[in-house]
């Protein structure tokens, strides 16, 4: 994570060395700010966090899938879309979204698709098929219909 930390500093140097190209051709050379800022502070937290845990007594090895944003992400996402067109609530207003949530999430269940965990699966569980290729889907029959 160092070396990568570092590829993007030699990188951001680089372009900044480079001669003959406006601010704006050499911003193109480059990831958006706002990207390379993500980057950067996703790298140096992630260092850090290993840093801390393996000087815990005893720790040896750390799986960095245990450390996922996608719950925090979800319900922010349902926040906003139990706001509406008002994604700027306030207190009471958000106390009130997260008691609704609660009760919706008593009574419903997760979608079985998207592209978030719903943080009761265990992708561990099942680590003596873990190199095996997944199975294949049944494909559908494609019989060809004439109508009259």
């Amino acid at each position: 994570m160092e070396e990568f930390y570092q590829y993007l500093e030699d990188w951001e140097k680089s372009v900044e060395k480079r001669k003959g190209f406006s601010k704006i051709e050499q911003g193109t050379m480059l990831l958006s700010n706002e990207t390379r800022l993500g980057l950067k502070m996703d790298c140096k937290s992630f260092i850090e966090l290993v840093r801390y845990i393996f000087k815990i007594p005893g720790v040896t090895s750390f799986l960095s899938q245990s450390i996922c944003q996608d719950p925090l992400e979800r319900f922010f996402g349902l926040q906003r879309q139990r706001g509406g067109v008002h994604d700027n609530p306030n207190v009471q207003e958000f106390l009130k979204n997260t008691q609704a949530l609660r009760v919706i999430n008593c009574v419903a269940r997760a979608p079985g698709r998207g592209n978030c965990r719903d943080g009761k699966q265990d992708i561990t569980a099942n680590k003596e098929n873990i190199h095996e290729p997944l199975p294949k889907r049944a494909r559908k029959s494609s019989k060809a219909t004439n109508k009259v």
